[in-house]
This record gives C-alpha cells, structure tokens and sequence, in this order.
C-alpha cells in the first residue's frame, strides 16, 4: 500500500514538467489564432475607414481603392470563416496566399504616394490605407504560424482550460485593437510629416540658395516683415501653404515652411507686433478640414496650429494666443484661441463685413464695410472696437458717407487707429474721366475712440488711373522693436529709428501749375498730426494696376521715403529710376546691384520697376522686381 502510494507520488512528480511544456503550445497557438484573426478584422476595418472615413476626394485612385477594398473585406471575411470551420494545411494556404496579397496590395499603395511638392502630396487615405495592408500580412503570417506550434496539423491538439484559452484570447486581441488604434493616427501624423518641408537656418540657404527656390515662386508680391521678406512659394491656384523668408541683404532663405497638402485660402497674416505670421486654409483632400498654422516670423518655428471643422471665416488678426476671423459675407466674427477652442463672438452693425483688423492692447480694432441697411440709407465705412477678453462692444465711429477706408489706409500703431478717409470726386465725364482724391486722415485713440487729431481737406491733384488712389504708410508699424534678428542681421532693437513717427500718403496724380504726371508725397507727424513737407517726382508712365502703384512707394523707420517711377512715356523702353526723400529733399539714387547669388548677381531688367515693390527692411530699404526668368529679385537700399 505505501509502496504503491509512493510510487505513484514519484510517477506523478516526474512527470509534470513535460505536461506542462506540452501545455505551453496550445496557449500560444489560442493567442497567435486570436491576434490573427483580429489583425484581419482590423485590415479590413481599417481599409474601409480609408476609403469612407477620411474625406479623400474623388478620382482614380479612388477607383482603386474601392476595387481594394471590396477584395480585402472579402478576403478577410472568407480567411475568418475558413479558421472557423477549419484547421490544419487548408488554414495554412489561405492564410499565407492572404498574407501575400496583402503585401502586394500595400507595396503597391506606397510606390503610388507621390513625391511631396506642388499639387503633390499623400493624403491620409492611402496612409491608412498602407497600415491596413501591413495589418493583412500581420493577420496571414500569425494565423498561419499558429498551425505550427502544435505538433501535427491536426492531431495533439491539446485543448487549455476554457478560462485560460478566454484571458489568452483576450489577451490577443486587445493587444492588436490597441496597435491599431494607435498606428491609423500614427500614419496620418506620418502623411502631414511626409508632406511637409521645414527647415530652420543657414542649412537651407547653404543647399539651396535664392536661385533654387525662386524656381517654384511666380510673379508675387512679398509680404513685408521686421525680419526679412516673406514669400508665397508657388504662387498658383490652389496655392500651398509654402512660404520662404528672405534676407534682402543676402538673398539668402532664413527659413521656409511647406505643407504641399494645405491649401492657402487667403495671404499671410501678421500679427500687430509682427512677430507672428499664419498660415491658414484647409487640406487639399478634405476641404472641412481646416488649420491655422501660426509660426515665430523671426525662425518659422511653429507656435501652435488651431483646427476647425470647416471654414471659420477670413483671418483678420492675431495676437499672442488669439485667432480673430470674420464670416464671409456676415456680421459675424469669431475669436478662438490658439487651440481652435471658441472665446467669443460678437457682432458688427447689420449689413456690414469687417474688411480688416488688429489686436492692440486690451482692444480688437476693426475695419468694418457696410451696405445699406433699415437704419443706414447709404453705404458707409465704419471703425469698432472691442473688449479683447470678452468681446463687449467698446466703441464705435462712422466715416463719412461720401468717404471709403481702404483696408491699407487702416492703420494701428501702439495705443492709435489712423485711417485715411477718402473720397474719390470726379473732375471730367467720359469713358476716361479725370478723377480726383480728397483724404482726411483720422487718428483715434484705442482706448476709447475719442479723436487724437484730424486733417482734412489733403489732395494731390487729378488722375485718369483709378490706381492712383493713394496709400497711407507708417514709418513705425509697431510700438517698439520686439526682441530677435532683423533683416540684414543684427538684433531688432539695433535698427535705428527717428525720434518722429511720422504717417504719410503716396500716390501718383497730374498737376494743374505744371505738365505731366507725378509721384507725390504727404507726411505728418503721426502723434499729433502737424504736416511736415510735400515732395514729388516726376512720372511718365502712370500705373494703371493698384497693386503697381502700391509698390511704388514706401517709408522707412526713420522716416525717408523711397519712391519709384518710369519717366518714359513709351512702355517698350521704359526708364525706371529710384528717388530718396528725406525731410522734403527729393534726390535720385542708383538702383544698387542686386544680391549676389552662387557669386552670379543677376542682371537688373531695364523695366524692374513696372512690377516693382518697395519695402523697408532692417536699417535701409528692399527693392524686389520681376527677373527675366519670372521671378523676383532683390536689390538693397542702405
């Protein structure tokens, strides 16, 4: 009886270890089996979500999608069934021919996404779509290695407690759901980071220079900035969001920013300080998908992107944390944070659409255009400010009824709003009438909108060019020179300025006391509105485009004033020439070289000055003109 007892103990004892090892298999192949089938669940969950689920846009690809999609889910649905029903070699061939498939399909997925740049650019479906197909050949090599752990493909299939084979399923299962749920965000993230072309310093201009960026820009104007020049990149329709700044006095690229798959639905905006530059527009395979993307002007690095489900509007303004937009067509204007979390809205008076705006201080100031209205005969321009943290209405000031704000005659500069109120009066009937302009510039305070100082009755003379409307110029957009690199190099604060601010008016006008055309210029004193001088330059070819005769003139921070003009009247031989005016003193100046590029400088157009834009940059001023070769170069003032 002992003997027995014992040796039944001794039995038992030695052979536990090969039973539980022989038990190790089963478990393994229940969680291969379960991950498995849950990969193949997951590719054909996923390969639909990117055909129907990521607002991709119609086309061939998007044929083949479709055709990809219904053999996967089907593929996927008939490799279930089959491990459902069956086991051993049949499992085997279907998975691993499924297993194929999928790495086909998703090879051929991936060699389709085309190279990032204009018009180019993987869009969120087909990277999805490649995670979907890595998740087949997942699914495949699993549920075919799960019939080789155990001994024989159908026999010694030792079956685990039920609870275990549960937990170990269980188990599978959550750890591929889980992988999935964070690869499919993990490949969008991978689409934008593919489309995107974001460098910082002087590596970019050491690559490649002015010439090889220039190659993707058009005909474009610049947007002028404290740091350098900033550029639109592939200026076409749709435009990208691709922007390069320049350095006037290098022609060296400070930094770019590209994302091939957003669109640019308007120009960029700077904020009142203008240390901040946005980029805004939706994807260009989902137009509800919409961002705002806000980089620091001084590097391109990006502060904050904000998104939003549609549209939010026309971007007027930003601060440093606020996003102001403007409803087309509407009243209506939102202020969200950098997040895209709405703060508040508000409205302006009934039929009138804000046209610009800034944020000073505690105060949104905007420029709002209004129609006719129950309470409004006539249309009208009209100023409004508001409470920065709540939107209360602060104040509110009406133009004259005859008079019209331009958006570029609206200026805010620390704690004052100068407008300049023009009315456009017509001298001569006729399909060529003579027309003359009558500004009134208005300087409020931010505060309260009480008038600072006013000056009426300005005018030039007559035009025939309704493009010489006029432009209002500040020789200190801002307050104070903000920390960082100016253009030319050197810090911000360095740049000098006069002791005077001083706000001026450019445009070009025909002279009663003497022949021909001209080019003058208005300057006062922008704190107290005091006239300083008047000063012209003679003109013969008179712009006929807005945009020409904006370009024409600018005022740097210590208040000289660089115009251009063509004193030739025949357009095939123009004669462009470049005028200084300081304190009333006209003087021409050369055009100096412009900027040396692979030690190449390139040559001057002998008609730079038609498509010319001048713009104050670091201690002198930037002249930039179309090349022969279509796109603009750049000529330093010092």
């Amino acid at each position: 009886m002992s003997h027995n007892a014992s040796g039944t103990g001794r039995h038992r004892t030695d052979a536990a270890p090969p039973r539980a090892a022989e038990a190790g298999r089963p478990l393994a192949r229940v969680f291969l089996r379960a991950a498995g089938i849950t990969a193949l669940a997951c590719w054909a969950v996923l390969i639909v979500w990117a055909s129907f689920g990521t607002g991709a846009g119609t086309g061939s690809s998007g044929v083949y999608m479709i055709i990809g999609t219904v053999a996967s889910v089907l593929i996927a649905a008939a490799v279930i069934a089959t491990a459902a029903a069956h086991t051993g070699l049949r499992i085997i061939i279907a998975a691993l021919a499924t297993a194929v498939f999928a790495a086909a399909a998703g090879w051929a997925v991936y060699t389709s996404m085309p190279e990032a740049g204009p018009g180019q650019f993987i869009t969120h479906r087909a990277g999805v779509a490649a995670l979907a197909y890595g998740f087949g050949v997942l699914g495949g090599g699993l549920l075919a290695l799960s019939e080789f752990v155990v001994e024989g493909y159908a026999g010694g299939r030792t079956r685990p407690p039920k609870s275990m084979r549960r937990k170990v399923g269980v188990f599978a299962v959550a750890v591929v759901v889980l992988l999935a749920a964070a690869l499919a965000p993990a490949m969008q993230r991978w689409a934008e980071l593919a489309n995107q072309d974001v460098r910082v310093g002087d590596a970019a201009a050491a690559e490649t220079g002015l010439d090889g960026l220039a190659a993707l820009s058009g005909v474009e104007r610049f947007t002028d900035t404290p740091y350098g020049l900033l550029r639109t990149d592939h200026p076409t329709a749709p435009t990208p969001q691709a922007v390069t700044m320049l350095d006037p006095a290098t022609g060296a690229a400070v930094w770019y920013h590209r994302r091939w798959n957003w669109l640019a639905s308007q120009s960029p905006v700077l904020s009142h300080a203008q240390d901040l530059v946005a980029l805004t527009g939706p994807r260009a395979d989902d137009r509800d998908d919409f961002q705002t993307r806000v980089l620091r002007a001084r590097d391109g690095e990006e502060v904050a992107t904000a998104s939003f489900d549609g549209t939010p509007g026309t971007l007027l303004a930003l601060a440093d944390d606020r996003l102001l937009y403007a409803e087309d067509g509407s009243e209506v204007f939102h202020v969200y944070d950098f997040g895209g979390d709405l703060l508040w809205d508000a409205e302006m008076p009934p039929g009138c659409e804000g046209t610009a705006a800034q944020v000073a201080g505690d105060r949104v100031v905007l420029l709002a255009d209004c129609v006719p209205a129950p309470d409004r005969s006539v249309a009208r321009d009209y100023v409004l400010a508001f409470d920065l943290d709540d939107g209360a209405a602060a104040w509110e000031r009406e133009v004259d009824t005859d008079a019209e704000v331009v958006p570029d005659s609206f200026l805010v500069s620390g704690d004052t709003v100068l407008i300049d109120s023009r009315v456009e009066d017509r001298v001569t009937d006729g399909p060529f009438s003579a027309r003359r302009f009558e500004h009134k510039l208005l300087a409020y305070s931010v505060a309260d909108g009480d008038i600072s100082w006013r000056m009426s009755g300005q005018s030039f003379g007559s035009t025939n060019s309704s493009a010489c409307g006029g432009t209002l110029h500040l020789s200190q957009p801002t307050g104070g020179p903000a920390p960082g690199i100016a253009a030319g190099g050197g810090s911000r604060a360095d740049v000098p300025v006069a002791e005077r601010r001083t706000v001026q008016i450019i445009e070009c006008y025909t002279a009663k006391d003497r022949e021909g055309s001209w080019l003058g210029v208005k300057s006062y004193d922008a704190d107290s509105g005091d006239k300083l001088y008047r000063a012209q330059v003679r003109l013969g070819y008179t712009p006929l485009d807005p945009e020409v005769a904006r370009g024409w003139g600018t005022v740097l921070p210590d208040n000289r004033a660089l115009l251009a003009a063509d004193l030739s009247l025949d357009p095939t031989a123009p004669d462009c020439r470049l005028y200084e005016v300081s304190a009333g003193d006209v003087r021409q100046i050369e055009l100096p070289g412009a900027v040396a590029v692979d030690g190449e400088s390139p040559v001057v157009p002998p008609n730079w000055c038609h498509d010319a834009q001048l713009s104050a940059a670091g201690t002198g001023g930037a002249v930039s003109y179309v090349n022969a070769d279509g796109a603009r170069g750049i000529a330093v003032v010092p």
